[in-house]
């Protein structure tokens, strides 16, 4: 009879040859006879959840993906990669705030791994930050970050001096940053809605979003999925392509725009935008 490990090792066997059906297959039944008490040579939960969350990765089923990665990060809070997974997920939904965070645990959790660096790196890049830029690091090893002061209190001590169009300056531009903060913070919230199937709250959310950002692309995406469900397939599209402009690294609007594509038989688009002119920002 076939065991845990004999089954975990077929199914990476698998995985490697391409044969992600079997390999799934394999693990399912892993997980179904696994045993803690058998101590089974170093292979454990958090090893099969995280192997199948990189092959469901891998064939783009990304909800299971998640579930896995999120179960191996149950069984271990201090999984490197099952962070590092998480944050591949949160990549290919276009949250690159919500992939940066996971990938910085990542790093902390084995500040050795070279794909959470990469990773990291990677996203600060599409955040037009700096590729070094971790939060977690602030006070570890390295020197602690001067204390940010209030642009409000500097648009106060400008406008005791009479500086009123320095003033404004700061003030507009801590405008816009709390804009594109809350635009992220609604785009998060018609994300949730979307995963409950409330397409009147997902909607309200995507376009509270777009108000206070004009240029996210979450939230044209959102859109477009939310046209799509009620067969508005001509909105959909647009809102897709709308969305691919300002971000064309948006794999949920890229996947969107395949399926809307395909709905209204047009062949040969591959989920590329056409004939629209945005600036390409988030």
């Amino acid at each position: 009879m076939e065991n845990y490990k004999d089954l975990f090792l077929q199914a990476y066997d698998l995985y490697t040859k391409g044969e992600t059906e079997l390999a799934i297959h394999k693990l399912n039944e892993a997980e179904r006879l696994y045993d803690p008490e058998d101590s089974p040579d170093g292979f454990n939960l958090e090893d099969l959840f995280i192997l199948r969350g990189t092959i469901h990765f891998s064939t783009n089923n990304l909800e299971q993906a998640k579930s896995d990665f999120e179960r191996a990060l149950k069984e271990n809070n201090s999984s490197s990669e099952a962070c590092l997974g998480l944050g591949q997920y949160f990549i290919a939904k276009g949250l690159f705030e919500n992939a940066k965070t996971m990938f910085e645990w990542a790093v902390k959790n084995n500040p050795e791994h070279p794909g959470a660096q990469k990773a990291l790196a990677n996203v600060n890049s599409k955040l037009n930050l700096s590729m070094a830029d971790n939060s977690l690091s602030a006070g570890n090893n390295q020197p602690a970050k001067k204390e940010k002061s209030d642009p409000l209190d500097e648009a106060a001590e400008l406008f005791a001096q009479k500086k009123y169009k320095e003033a404004l300056t700061k003030l507009f531009e801590t405008r816009k940053q709390h804009e594109e903060v809350l635009a992220s913070i609604e785009n998060f919230i018609a994300f949730n809605y979307l995963e409950l199937n409330d397409d009147v709250k997902t909607k309200e959310a995507a376009e509270r979003a777009l108000k206070l950002n004009p240029f996210s692309s979450q939230a044209y995406a959102t859109l477009g999925e939310i046209y799509f469900r009620e067969k508005n397939n001509s909105a959909a599209k647009t809102m897709f392509e709308i969305a691919l402009k300002h971000n064309p690294e948006n794999n949920f609007a890229r996947t969107g725009l395949q399926n809307v594509e395909q709905a209204m038989g047009i062949t040969g688009g591959n989920g590329k935008a056409h004939n629209l002119h945005f600036s390409n920002s988030y």
